[in-house]
């Protein structure tokens, strides 16, 4: 206080940490606006609620703010069932994860005019009706495969590669009899995924064996390899976030 004591008095120190809070939040705010319009890094944007601050900085009336409100619902229902996505290599969800950041990532965002949140809310109403729908694919195949999320991804990826001509239904049969020797043996044997290289070597004759020799799915080389990489790339996977839950 400089020596002015008589000023201790007349402070209200409780109004100041209310002032220091609010200012410090605006300060974080602002500084989250300004790395989300110049950053060129939007990897984490859908872990950010970006819905919160969109229209933080400028006045508007009562017609703008029921569509600012129909925008940030909107959005926030469009990140959720993105992030509800749980295959995000797949190339669909990729481009509607980038279209999402797209109409986000923009400058000024306190300058966006009702007709420009109105073309906003309709572009997320589209990009929230396909992510659904893609959800809803998801879980189909995933019911298929009991629930298993890691057969259904390796399945996807199968269709999208195209270098398999068989019918789906092959596949599925080839896929499934591969999980339930797998989980067999892995329920057996803990110990087999600690050691990612021998697992490997022992799921190779596994998925030949379902793929050429079961459902007489014609394999070379690559694609032998192929599979039998995502197979165990999704068991290591799981294996590695349950912290050796097996």
């Amino acid at each position: 206080m400089f020596g002015h004591d008589e000023l201790l008095a007349k402070t209200d120190f409780n109004k100041l940490n209310i002032l220091y809070r609010e200012t410090s939040n605006h300060l974080d705010l602002l500084n989250l606006k300004d790395k989300l319009e110049n950053s060129t890094d939007t990897t984490n944007l859908l872990n950010v609620a970006l819905e919160d601050v969109l229209f933080m900085f400028t006045k508007v009336g009562e017609e703008e703010l029921i569509l600012a409100d129909q925008l940030k619902n909107t959005l926030r229902r469009t990140r959720e069932a993105l992030a509800s996505n749980f295959d995000q290599q797949d190339p669909h969800f990729i481009k509607l994860k980038e279209e999402l950041e797209r109409l986000f990532k923009k400058k000024k965002l306190n300058e966006v005019s009702q007709d420009e949140m109105n073309e906003n809310i309709d572009s997320l109403e589209k990009i929230h009706a396909q992510v659904k729908e893609l959800n809803r694919q998801n879980n189909q195949l995933k019911a298929k495969y009991l629930g298993d999320i890691k057969y259904t991804r390796i399945h996807k990826r199968l269709i999208e590669r195209g270098n398999i001509s068989e019918q789906e239904r092959r596949i599925f049969e080839a896929l499934n009899s591969v999980k339930n020797l797998a989980d067999e043996q892995v329920l057996q044997n803990t110990q087999l995924l600690d050691n990612e290289t021998y697992f490997e070597k022992m799921m190779m004759p596994i998925v030949i064996k379902q793929f050429k020799g079961e459902q007489k799915i014609p394999l070379n080389t690559d694609s032998s390899r192929y599979i039998n990489n995502l197979v165990v790339q999704e068991y290591m996977k799981e294996f590695n976030q349950d912290g050796h839950a097996w």
